[in-house]
């Protein structure tokens, strides 16, 4: 997740489908894990003169973690240190879900594109990386995942992935859903599914 892309219409249809989670699971709270990488914003001109975005106006429009501020009966807690080295970011994201994993709580992957094709970057998440954060989830807990489209082809790309993350995750496809708003960001899909049991052994990554 980047700043720059924060507050457009792939987040209109992000945060209405977390909210409608939370409300239909009757959950506590929603934990953001942004994967966030900082943006570099292009200047502007005036009179000749070039000038970059003030920290004011970025701030306003283009800040990751201004979404703890909405007015909504749950409380929304994000993770944005910078995704910049995965063995570390995976440390400090876990020890941070649980500060407040003592609920019914919603936990989001929001990275760049979504789990990872055949040659991963920051973009992506490992598959064993949503395993992990699948483990630690707690009985009644929700586990949502960011997915960009992976083609511009035409060609099927929500199922191969629910498909990918199902066998990731070591769950019945069938447990595995899919949210989405066409009519606003045709690019995008969440897959959720509910933690039906303890906490299970963190595997290796």
């Amino acid at each position: 997740m980047k700043d720059i892309w924060y507050g457009d219409n792939r987040d209109l249809v992000k945060w209405s489908v977390l909210l409608h989670l939370t409300r239909k699971y009757h959950l506590e709270k929603i934990i953001q894990i942004a994967y966030y990488r900082k943006s570099n914003f292009k200047t502007l001109e005036i009179d000749g003169v070039e000038h970059s975005i003030p920290d004011e106006i970025i701030n306003h429009f283009r800040q990751v973690k201004n979404i703890e501020k909405l007015e909504v009966e749950v409380p929304i807690h994000v993770f944005c240190d910078i995704f910049d080295n995965r063995a570390a970011y995976m440390e400090k994201a876990l020890n941070f879900i649980k500060q407040f994993q003592n609920s019914n709580t919603l936990i989001f992957l929001d990275p760049d594109t979504g789990l990872e094709p055949k040659n991963p970057s920051l973009q992506h998440v490992l598959e064993c990386e949503a395993k992990i954060f699948y483990d630690n989830l707690i009985k009644g807990d929700l586990f949502a995942f960011y997915q960009h489209q992976t083609n511009r082809s035409g060609t099927p790309w929500i199922e191969p992935k629910r498909e990918q993350l199902a066998s990731a995750l070591n769950i019945d496809l069938n447990n595995l859903k899919v949210a989405h708003g066409q009519n606003i960001a045709r690019d995008v899909a969440f897959f959720y599914c509910r933690k039906p049991q303890q906490l299970a052994q963190q595997p290796a990554c």
